[in-house]
């Protein structure tokens, strides 16, 4: 089994890219799996507040423009409202933590056969809505194949009977719990999430060969899905997760197997922007050829 790479904090602006990293990263073709909501997005105390800095947003389109380069979102949002949120033409999208795909420019499908859980997540929907009523600043949020239940603005000591209830609805109605920051997420209790998505999205590409580059960049719990199964199907994968001093508060403070780690999605946005010069000059150096 490999070891799995030392996780390495990166604050220094021009360390961001080192040159084993960077050896990394200038295959064909080269893609992007970028988490949205505190990833490129920082967290917003609502899901429909949250949106990129312009900075941000420039940034992925360059990288989206390029040569040999695939961007693809990546988010337990609905496809449709992640790339509302991101607002970047050209991309590829991945929704509801895997089970949508919408190509570039194009509306979402579905990557499951859910027709049989429509009528348990409304259900589910509905329960999670009359127990927001009596519970104050509890928001759920409907993504029609799943729903997430935020608890970010609800007084801490009744934090946990909010979890309970969730759990509670999920498991008589048949359905899956997750968790993530300061969330808990209803799912259909299928065999997808945002890692066999990707893995997937990457063989449809073409990019799990020796020759691709891969980038992976996530914040929360199910971006580990994407960062192992990845790692396991492109080893040479670099993968970053968006770690800052509000993740302890919001229950993402564990060990993550992502290989680097950057403070914010501020410094994520300024190595997006360093991968974008590099790429730049890759795409400059005329036809490809395996990296040795």
């Amino acid at each position: 089994m490999r070891a799995r790479a030392r996780r390495e904090p990166m604050t220094d602006p021009s360390a961001r890219l080192t040159p084993a990293i960077v050896q990394r990263l200038t295959g064909r073709p080269f893609v992007a799996l970028l988490d949205v909501d505190g990833t490129l997005a920082p967290i917003a105390q609502r899901p429909e507040h949250a949106g990129l800095p312009d900075a941000t947003r420039r940034i992925v389109t360059e990288l989206a423009e390029l040569s040999d380069t695939i961007v693809a979102v990546v988010s337990g949002r609905a496809a449709a409202d992640a790339a509302s949120v991101v607002g970047v033409a050209g991309v590829w999208t991945i929704g509801n933590h895997g089970i949508e795909l919408a190509p570039p420019n194009a509306p979402p499908t579905t990557r499951h056969d859910l027709t049989r859980f429509a009528a348990p997540l409304r259900r589910a929907l509905n329960e999670s809505r009359a127990f927001a009523t009596t519970h104050p600043g509890v928001i759920v949020e409907d993504k029609h194949w799943t729903l997430s239940v935020h608890y970010r603005l609800v007084d801490p000591p009744a934090i946990a009977d909010v979890v309970r209830a969730v759990r509670a609805i999920a498991e008589r109605l048949g359905l899956r719990v997750t968790t993530g920051r300061r969330v808990v997420e209803i799912r259909p209790p299928v065999d997808i999430d945002k890692g066999t998505a990707a893995v997937d999205l990457l063989r449809q590409l073409g990019a799990t060969s020796i020759e691709a580059s891969v980038f992976c960049a996530g914040d929360d719990r199910t971006d580990e899905d994407m960062f192992r199964r990845v790692r396991a199907a492109v080893p040479q994968a670099v993968t970053v997760r968006v770690h800052d001093a509000q993740s302890s508060l919001d229950g993402a403070d564990y060990e993550s197997s992502a290989e680097l780690s950057v403070p914010d999605p501020e410094a994520l946005s300024a190595m997006l922007s360093s991968i974008v010069e590099l790429r730049r000059r890759v795409s400059a150096s005329g036809p490809f050829s395996p990296r040795a």
